[in-house]
């Protein structure tokens, strides 16, 4: 059993969050007057530019709690908790509603986006309302978990170090997107819990500070490995909104890299190394 696995890319949730252009909000001056008492046209401009959007940034956490069980349908699986961190300004928010572009029985999913209303850079619940909405994908009514999930939340590939070729592979993973832990640390602890109803009409999301935790047990945590596949060390990776459904900070940190060694019937952690991209 592998058990807090090291991941092999630099991001973490401690790294600092940025709003969509990279940098903090910052408050804007009201327009000002030249000399001669008339309104500086591009001091105006300014004063009246909408508040700044408040993105979240997601990450999937590093693979957890790694076992190796036998399949239901015979052989081996390899099965691991995941997480979705959001370590971005403001929240991930995600509402249902009625229009085309779904499957029959899935429900057309907007992603609204938070705005910096007082400009402080900070997201705060009370006065930093919900700005525009956006086209963010489907939800669907899972059939063994009994709600409500966000499609294509995340994707899971096992591969050899070094080699892209999946071994095994999931890449349309949903979740039910709430506030299930707060990251740790100290930049974390006013995190506040809002999102945790995933019914067929509830918001869902995932607050800053707060990731989305699938454990081991529930069921599409797990990839099936071969009979034949031979012992050795396998790369786990786990991403973030694998098909760019929703807006973000960034993009480019959404996946976390585990390095596992297998033999046989048992998991272990593998020195990160085997694991870290070429330089």
């Amino acid at each position: 059993m592998v058990t807090g696995l090291v991941a092999c890319t630099s991001a973490t949730p401690e790294d600092t969050p940025e709003n969509a252009s990279g940098t903090a909000g910052t408050h804007e001056p009201g327009a000002t007057t030249s000399g001669t008492g008339a309104t500086d046209p591009a001091a105006s401009r300014r004063a009246r530019r909408a508040p700044p959007p408040m993105l979240p940034n997601l990450r999937s956490l590093p693979a957890e709690d790694v076992q190796i069980r036998p399949a239901d349908e015979g052989g081996r699986e390899l099965r691991f908790a995941a997480a979705l961190a959001n370590v971005g300004t403001g929240p991930l928010i995600a509402v249902p509603g009625d229009g085309p572009g779904c499957p029959t029985g899935q429900r057309r999913t907007s992603q609204v986006i938070a705005v910096d209303a007082n400009r402080n850079g900070t997201y705060d619940r009370g006065t930093d309302p919900g700005g525009k909405r956006v086209e963010a994908g489907c939800m669907l009514d899972h059939p063994t978990h009994d709600h409500w999930h966000f499609d294509a939340s995340a994707s899971y590939v096992l591969t050899r170090p070094g080699d892209a070729e999946p071994i095994a592979a999931t890449d349309k993973v949903s979740f039910c997107l709430r506030d299930s832990r707060r990251l740790a640390g100290e930049r974390w602890a006013g995190a506040t819990e809002t999102y945790g109803d995933c019914d067929r009409d509830s918001t869902q999301g995932i607050s800053v500070g707060y990731a989305d935790v699938y454990d081991v047990e529930t069921d599409g945590q797990s990839l099936p490995l071969a009979d034949d596949l031979p012992d050795g060390v396998y790369c786990l990776t786990l991403t973030a909104d694998p098909n760019g459904l929703l807006r973000e900070t960034r993009e480019d940190d959404n996946a976390a890299v585990a390095a596992v060694r297998i033999t046989g019937t048992q998991a272990a952690d593998a020195p990160s190394t085997a694991c870290a991209p070429a330089s």
